[in-house]
């Protein structure tokens, strides 16, 4: 994972208050705004890191020791006095950031004037344009396309199953049907998805399986502020659909089994520079929760405003802020599953924000024979990184309509996005051992393009013929130790990912001399040893078990 340049989310050289703002209206006459206020610090804050059960659930912080993710200053929340000064001057408090260290308000001019006054605000960073809405709606089928009998248009005739229906080729291309049939069908996993509403979600017997096993784990609209996410916009029933729904002969998900958090961020009435700020806002309640995997088929690009239009060079992995937060989240241990957009054969022709993040898997899309759609945004970012990173079908994907729950077809990268976070999903609930950034190059390195990536589909369409290919050789390696080089006072975690019968294995830790410094015995596939207190250097470890010996080297510093 990247993460060295996204420590600190505003330059130290900055020294004007951040306030962007992101809405207008209208109130008692005045002319309010919305502004994320960001603070300087998190000095005096009731909160520490060594309680994260009073702002992370139990599942967010199992998460994070799942994969050896320690729980950092950036999780906790603003500073509760900082927070009620700035209401005290009049401000309505929208959100309260954890990871940009601030708050999104609602203020008039004169209120904003005294708010900058306040001492703990945060300098200016000019780096944080707000964006908005991605294209990615569903699409007509281009010409030439074969119909779905009984749907406006999906898959040929010939790809039509008993359990699968229209959705058999885009589940078979990944082998996501193998997955399912070895039992990995998402049970116990959670996904949050982060789109524009869920209408029909409620009703649709697409669903029901779903709603009938309370795997809705919780809904909310950042735009509106409440909990209804079924009033309004229907791009993301379709994508919930290519997860979750389950209608045997016409269309099953590739995560059916699996549990979601759906999040409404975009405001459907226009593009609006506000909706990234809910994006952020959306994946840190998506964290605190605990879940596994978010799915965003969003992207922006262009405003309603042209001045605050992203150029091609802002495609960074730094600038945007739904950018900075996709990789917030993956850092959090989070598999960040983001579409590439839908631009390939436009002018601009490029991949969105935040699609452009470090730590996050971009998907872009191809057709029914696993070839690259034209309308697929493209790479590469300015810095010459592959971008998108895979692959799935999406010209033309069988998906649920919001307006009739029937089952429809929609071409766009939307709807490859979460053909392919469903299937990541399964994927890591059968090796639940790896970490999320593991996920994302085992699936790159299981791509159909693995040797000779591209910037049209990256690394290509996963198999998971080809996931178990790659586990079989990644399996067969030495052990390691996690994190290495490792910090001061920290345990490491031994991992021995070949240890499948969970053989007791005896360690010993030895200097350069052969000096043993310790020794003990673990077994499984993950442990902590006791090696905080070695003093600085190279050290080479080794684990035994049965004639059968592993080493490697780690770094202490």
């Amino acid at each position: 994972m990247e993460n060295n340049r996204k420590g600190a989310f505003f330059p130290k050289k900055t020294i004007f208050t951040l306030l962007l703002m992101v809405f207008s209206g209208m109130l008692s006459a005045q002319t309010t705004s919305k502004y994320l206020v960001v603070f300087r610090d998190k000095a005096s804050s009731p909160y520490a890191v060594s309680r994260p059960e009073a702002f992370l659930s139990n599942r967010s912080v199992e998460r994070r020791l799942r994969q050896n993710i320690s729980v950092t200053e950036r999780d906790l929340p603003p500073n509760p006095a900082y927070v009620q000064a700035v209401a005290a001057k009049g401000a309505r408090i929208w959100y309260k950031s954890r990871w940009a260290n601030g708050v999104l308000v609602e203020c008039t001019p004169q209120q904003l004037a005294a708010i900058e006054t306040l001492p703990f605000v945060q300098g200016h960073d000019g780096n944080v344009p707000l964006a908005t809405v991605p294209k990615g709606d569903i699409l007509p089928l281009k010409s030439g396309s074969k119909s779905l009998k009984g749907g406006p248009g999906a898959a040929p005739a010939r790809t039509q199953a008993p359990d699968y229906g229209y959705a058999l080729n885009q589940v078979h291309m990944l082998q996501a049907d193998t997955l399912h049939a070895r039992g990995f069908r998402g049970e116990g996993m959670q996904i949050a998805v982060i789109d524009n509403g869920f209408v029909g979600v409620d009703k649709w017997e697409a669903f029901k399986l779903m709603r009938d096993e309370n795997r809705v784990l919780g809904t909310y609209d950042f735009v509106q502020n409440n909990a209804n996410v079924y009033d309004q916009g229907g791009h993301g029933t379709s994508v919930l659909s290519c997860m979750a729904a389950f209608l045997p002969g016409q269309m099953i998900g590739t995560a059916y089994k699996a549990a979601f958090l759906l999040l409404h961020t975009e405001d459907n009435t226009g593009e609006k520079r506000q909706e990234e700020a809910f994006w952020l806002a959306a994946a840190e309640y998506a964290d605190s929760a605990g879940v596994d995997v978010i799915n965003s088929s969003l992207g922006y690009t262009t405003f309603d405003n042209p001045a605050t239009n992203y150029t091609y060079n802002d495609l960074n992995g730094d600038r945007g802020l739904s950018t900075r937060a996709a990789d917030w989240a993956a850092q959090a241990g989070i598999l960040v599953v983001i579409a590439a957009g839908n631009e390939g054969s436009d002018a601009w022709k490029y991949i969105s924000v935040p699609a452009d993040a470090d730590s996050a898997l971009s998907v872009g899309a191809v057709d029914t024979q696993g070839n690259y759609a034209d309308f697929s945004s493209v790479g590469p970012r300015p810095d010459g990184r592959i971008k998108p990173d895979v692959a799935a079908q999406g010209s033309p994907a069988a998906v649920v309509s919001a307006s009739n729950g029937q089952v429809t077809a929609g071409s766009g990268t939307s709807f490859a996005t979460p053909i392919l976070a469903g299937f990541a999903t399964g994927v890591w609930q059968a090796f639940p051992y790896l970490t999320a950034q593991e996920v994302i190059n085992l699936l790159k390195k299981s791509g159909s393009r693995a040797a000779d990536p591209n910037n049209q589909v990256g690394y290509g369409v996963p198999t998971f013929g080809r996931v178990a290919g790659q586990m079989k050789l990644w399996q067969q390696q030495d052990f390691r130790l996690i994190p290495n080089p490792g910090g001061p006072g920290q345990n490491p975690i031994a991992e021995l990912p070949f240890n499948t019968d969970n053989r007791s294995y005896q360690v010993q830790v030895l200097n350069l001399q052969g000096r043993v410094l310790w020794e003990g015995s673990i077994s499984g596939r993950r442990a902590e040893l006791p090696l905080a207190g070695l003093p600085q250097g190279l050290y080479v470890v080794q684990a035994g078990a049965q004639g059968s010996t592993h080493a490697t080297r780690w770094l202490k510093w």
